[in-house]
């Protein structure tokens, strides 16, 4: 590595909603060969895997620098494969109506090829690049009800799914200032499928679907004077996705809201901000951004619609002393709309089927958040504090189809969300070598449930979120040890006939230890999972409308996999 550099806003491939910081690592100017290869072997209670991987990195040329990224990878997910039970009770604590057993064994392949290339050109520097990934998922579960009758009920889900990429990014001095252009071209393909029997009768259901992007980024930074940073992007959306979703039970075609839909967005954002460093200690940074947007859906529904959202932004940092900073930040903001919301989805595992809804917009939020920085010797201690004031909250609907009333992503109205979330990274004094990572977030929402007009949370993570780290450096053994704490964590769902409750009851544990016996060559054996998350899904369904209907069913299906112990063996060339 030659250097790096930290770059602020109008990196291509990164949201330029926010205001990101990318680290670009630039490579020694020399040709040379590049990469790693590492072969790994992990075991589970559903048994071996043997999965080798492959790392491979070309950096030619001084001047003209060619770039050639090659990876693959042959996976078994933690989450994606298990034990599971599930148990049906006509009550919480009530009669058990229903138990069944079922194992999921899910199988991740796929591959990577990123090219690139950069040279000078008209006193400036253009980069091209490349991209192909494509990648296959293949899950079979088998599911056995043994109570009050018994049942064998087999299922599989598969799905192939190719991404392409292209971009050509050209940056030099202009005017005094900086300018930066960018043009890329996103595609992505992907077919899948599921299948699964409820009653007796088969369902099956297929997913086609295709999506692009197609973004012009432009960003301009000009210096004024010697306290003002000036930053202005123009930036230049068309988003296309075609769709079509197929559903059959017993052989029967079922009509879903929305399974034929093509969708067409074409957005504008413009946005300019200035940076005033008032003081050494004071720095103020204020801005608008600006978002125009048209979208058009053809097929089963055709809608078009013209969005308009105003954006602005404040921060304020203050440098209290060497070892305090305080900021504050007001803004607006408006989510990005998901086109698989417009589109119908099923997930025949849990018999679950989502209707597009062509009347989906933004959710907007006016955000108020405070941050302290305490500096630390060798880490840092960080708290922040905010507060959203929400408007057309984007959460669970009940929308009308052929087939009856199927739920769907909606508007909900208002609401608000607070969070406050502490950071701390500290090496240990008295132990040397040993930094402590740890992290903890709380979360409070409200919003009217649509169903039953009463307030609650709204649909997503749960109150609390955390992580602890432990990294133990021995220099003088060339090895690290590590451990790591992830408290239970997972969603609430509020769908428009049933709550869903998805957590883990133990948290999520890790210990490993790297040995490096010379440069080249890297060891790591790990015990993931130490011990035994079980994921958990509960579902409180109604026989309709939660707030019209009786209820009728908690479903509890409960899932492990298991610890995992593992070995990975990884040899560096070229270095």
């Amino acid at each position: 590595i030659d250097h790096i550099e930290v770059i602020r806003t109008g990196a291509q491939g990164f949201d330029f909603l926010g205001f990101p910081i990318l680290a670009n690592v630039v490579l020694k100017k020399t040709g040379s060969i590049k990469g790693n290869v590492s072969v790994e072997q992990y075991s589970q209670r559903h048994g071996h895997f043997l999965h080798p991987t492959f790392i491979g990195r070309m950096t030619w040329g001084v001047t003209d620098v060619l770039e050639l990224a090659v990876t693959g990878r042959n996976v078994t997910p933690d989450g994606g494969s298990g034990y599971g039970t599930r148990f049906n009770y006509a009550s919480e604590h009530g009669t058990i109506t229903r138990k069944d057993r079922y194992i999921i064994n899910r199988h991740d392949s796929g591959w990577n090829v990123n090219v690139s290339y950069r040279q000078p050109l008209w006193g400036g520097n253009v980069r091209v690049t490349g991209l192909f990934n494509e990648s296959r998922i293949q899950a079979p579960i088998v599911d056995d009800q043994y109570y009050p009758v018994i049942s064998h009920s087999p299922g599989d889900e598969g799905q192939f799914r190719s991404n392409t990429e292209f971009g050509i990014q050209y940056a030099r001095p202009l005017f005094g200032g900086d300018a930066e252009f960018n043009m890329f071209r996103r595609a992505a393909t992907n077919n899948s499928f599921q299948s699964a029997i409820f009653s007796g009768l088969q369902q099956v259901s297929t997913t086609s679907q295709y999506t692009s992007e197609t973004t012009a980024h432009n960003v301009y930074r000009h210096k004024i004077g010697t306290s003002v940073n000036y930053d202005g992007n123009l930036d230049l959306t068309l988003n296309t996705q075609d769709n079509t979703v197929g559903l059959t039970k017993g052989g029967i075609p079922i009509v879903l809201p929305a399974a034929s839909v093509s969708l067409e967005e074409k957005r504008a954002e413009f946005s300019n901000n200035f940076t005033w460093q008032v003081s050494p200690a004071l720095t103020l940074e204020a801005g608008l951004r600006w978002e125009i947007s048209r979208l058009k859906q053809t097929g089963d529904s055709n809608v078009t619609r013209t969005l308009n959202y105003p954006k602005p932004r404040f921060k304020a940092s203050w440098r209290a002393d060497e070892t305090n900073t305080f900021r504050l930040l007001l803004t607006r903001e408006a989510s990005q709309l998901n086109f698989n919301n417009f589109v119908a989805t099923i997930e025949s595992k849990v018999n679950q089927v989502n209707g597009g809804n062509k009347s989906l917009r933004p959710q907007t939020y006016y955000q108020g958040e405070i941050n302290w920085e305490h500096t630390l010797k060798g880490g840092s201690l960080v708290l922040t504090a905010r507060h959203q004031i929400i408007t057309d909250t984007v959460d669970n609907v009940a929308i009308n189809g052929v087939a009856g009333l199927f739920n769907s992503t909606g508007n909900i109205g208002g609401g608000y969300l607070d969070q406050v979330a502490a950071n701390v990274v500290t090496p240990v004094d008295f132990m040397p070598g040993l930094t402590v990572q740890a992290n903890v977030q709380y979360t409070n929402s409200s919003v009217v449930d649509p169903e039953t007009h009463i307030k609650r949370m709204i649909s997503g993570n749960l109150i609390w979120q955390g992580k602890l780290a432990l990294i133990q450096d021995l220099p003088e053994w060339r090895t690290r040890v590590g451990a790591s704490y992830v408290a239970p964590f997972g969603n609430n769902a509020y769908r428009f006939n049933e709550v869903q409750q998805r957590h883990s009851k133990f948290p999520e544990t890790e210990l490993y230890a790297e040995y490096r016996p010379v440069p080249d060559w890297l060891l790591r054996v790990y015990v993931q999972n130490v011990l035994d998350t079980l994921n958990i899904q509960k579902r409180y369904i109604w026989n309709g409308a939660r707030g019209t209907s009786t209820f009728n069913t908690i479903e509890d299906r409960r899932l492990t996999y298991g610890p995992t112990l593992g070995f990975r063996a990884q040899y560096t060339f070229g270095q």
